[in-house]
């Protein structure tokens, strides 16, 4: 990675000017990642789609000689002084998402090297004591990507409190009652001034790589930058309009639909807010809608087959229609679907040795509806690595957050859990642990001998995560020799991004056929009801087969909260006893199909 020297960089310039820098070496120059730092006179700017009513006091800005300019990336209002550093990051990288993550992780990792205790937060924050010192943002030009973050060293924060005017559900979702609350300065966590940090973070990033820009760069920068600094980049951004909707969605951000109507079909529409743009906004959504009847169902027909999460970061097509027309109408639970959860003297009897073995089961996390049905066949689902996940998929209602370190007392809990109940067949599961290096692979390996030692003559099944793809752990869990090993597809390709959090399809179905080529009998399941198709259903069935997959569930996704996704349909019984019929004929060889089936459900009969 090389360093952009600018001449005469003591000169410091107009915010327009770096960026047009940025842009222009992203363009021209190919052979290399670039890096630069650099600072600007009292500055707010703007993300490429925010409206300045919302985010900027222009009254004060104006009194206090505070420029307002707006940048090309998404993101959210950002203030700028000589004490806030800027950091340019132009990439090679064709995945702009990952090459975010990575980058912010690098300057984390750096403030770290200088004993700096330095997290990473949300979608693109850097925390040091739980408040902001760095915020990022980003954008996309052909073959390159363009990154860049402001570090808050020693910036006047009375000026960044009275200068942005952020919604008050947006600092309420980060726990805070105002800006000044939220941020802080780095430059008290360490010894060196600015002009010496500023040295330690080029030698770090570069070494003593380094290009400096020529006369004919800088002649073709200003030509970027006066476009750039044009009152009309910065304020011919807000749109006229005849209806607006506004929603802040955690993953997301802010997004505000402003939308101009005629008898009642979209004639233009802008987005504006926070978030982060990953392709073209302009050409790959809004041109789309035009036209378009403004109903849910017209909408979500013109949006079929096209992938939002690749157009702005985490966004799906659940979440835009949530924003233009609220949450979708309530399906009424059938009476056919209601469940007897009373309990019974058996399965209390289960309940009070699941208790005395400290053990938690995904019956009770994961409000299972056969919860009673097994226990009073004492039969369960063990949990291991604790009871917190570190994922937080939109259909489950384990508890979500940051665990706790690994009970090393586990693995023998479940032997002797395993061992009270006299299970000839055990089925244990897992939270994702993806704060381990080894995301929890030796622990199910301690496990399983636990479970094998104490209890040799049990067969032992086990419903798996998918290790982040890593193969090599994967292997080592598999060379316990299960029975049977699981790993869920759970949804469909298309609602994968919007129904599991981390997990993706391609990576589920290589986990599948690994399972198999390793000569262990491989299950899977996914849930009807989330909105897929008939056809998505059977393509589905489709690629787990053509993974080696053999065994297959299938059941219906009930809502656990108000917080999860909506029931999009309840599927009848017959449908799903045709679904069974259906697999059974392209090639499964065991199947369990019904709407209250859930992964383990009558395991030890099916394998048997």
């Amino acid at each position: 990675m090389k360093y952009i020297i600018i001449p005469d960089s003591a000169e410091i310039r107009r915010l327009p000017f770096y960026f047009a820098v940025e842009e222009y070496v992203a363009r021209t120059y190919t052979d290399d990642d670039y890096f630069m730092v650099w600072q600007v006179e009292p500055t707010v700017m703007l993300g490429r789609n925010q409206l300045i009513a919302n985010e900027v006091d222009t009254d004060y800005c104006r009194r206090e000689g505070v420029d307002i300019f707006r940048r090309k990336s998404g993101g959210g209002c950002i203030y700028a002084d000589r004490g806030c550093l800027q950091f340019s990051y132009i990439s090679f990288a064709e995945n702009v998402s990952s090459a975010f993550v990575d980058y912010m992780r690098g300057v984390a990792e750096m403030l770290r090297s200088l004993h700096i205790n330095a997290r990473l937060s949300g979608r693109n924050d850097i925390l040091v004591e739980g408040r902001k010192v760095a915020g990022s943002a980003f954008y996309r030009l052909k073959g390159r990507s363009v990154l860049h973050n402001s570090l808050l060293f020693d910036t006047r924060l009375e000026h960044l409190s009275k200068a942005l005017t952020p919604s008050g559900e947006k600092l309420r979702s980060k726990g805070v009652a105002s800006v000044a609350q939220r941020v802080t300065n780095i430059g008290q966590y360490t010894e060196l001034g600015i002009t010496d940090f500023i040295a330690y973070v080029r030698k770090y990033m570069c070494g003593s790589e380094g290009r400096t820009l020529t006369e004919a760069d800088m002649t073709a920068i200003a030509a970027i930058e006066r476009e750039l600094a044009s009152d009309e980049f910065t304020y011919g951004k807000n749109p006229k309009y005849t209806e607006i909707r506004s929603k802040r969605f955690p993953e997301v951000g802010t997004i505000q639909a402003h939308i101009e109507l005629k008898n009642n079909k979209i004639v233009n529409i802008n987005l504006m807010g926070d978030y982060f743009l990953l392709g073209d906004l302009d050409r790959e959504l809004l041109d789309v809608l035009r036209g378009t009847d403004f109903t849910r169902e017209a909408v979500a027909k013109r949006l079929e087959g096209i992938e939002l999460g690749t157009i702005i970061r985490e966004l799906t097509i659940d979440r835009f229609l949530r924003l233009l027309f609220g949450r979708p109408p309530h399906v009424m639970k059938p009476d056919w679907l209601k469940i007897d959860l009373r309990s019974k003297q058996s399965s209390g009897e289960t309940a009070g040795i699941l208790a005395r073995h400290k053990m938690n089961t995904i019956c009770t996390s994961g409000l299972c509806p056969n919860r009673t049905e097994c226990w009073m066949a004492r039969t369960a689902t063990m949990m291991i690595g604790g009871e917190v996940c570190t994922r937080k998929c939109r259909f489950c209602n384990t508890l979500s957050g940051r665990p706790k370190p690994l009970d090393t007392e586990e693995p023998r809990h479940v032997a002797e859990t395993v061992k009270a109940l006299k299970l000839r067949y055990a089925v244990i599961t897992s939270v994702d642990r993806d704060d381990l290096p080894d995301y929890g692979a030796d622990h199910w390996v301690r496990t399983v001998e636990a479970v094998r030692n104490m209890n040799p003559e049990t067969k032992i099944e086990l419903l798996i995560p998918d290790f982040m793809g890593n193969m090599e752990l994967l292997g080592k869990v598999l060379e316990t020799r299960p029975h049977v090993c699981g790993h869920n597809m759970e949804t469909v390709r298309r609602l994968t991004p919007s129904v599991r959090s981390v997990a993706q399809y391609d990576r589920s179905l290589a986990v599948l056929a690994e399972i198999a080529r390793r000569g262990v009998q491989a299950k899977t399941g996914f849930m009807l009801g989330l909105g897929e198709t008939h056809e998505e259903r059977l393509q589905t069935m489709e690629d787990i087969l053509a993974a080696g997959c053999r065994r297959l569930t299938l059941g219906q996704y009930l809502q656990p909260t108000a917080n999860h996704l909506p029931v999009s349909e309840y599927v009848t019984p017959e449908q799903f006893a045709e679904y069974k019929r259906i697999a059974l004929e392209k090639g499964f060889r065991h199947v369990v199909s019904g709407p209250l089936v859930r992964s383990s459900y009558h395991a030890a009969e099916t394998a048997e």
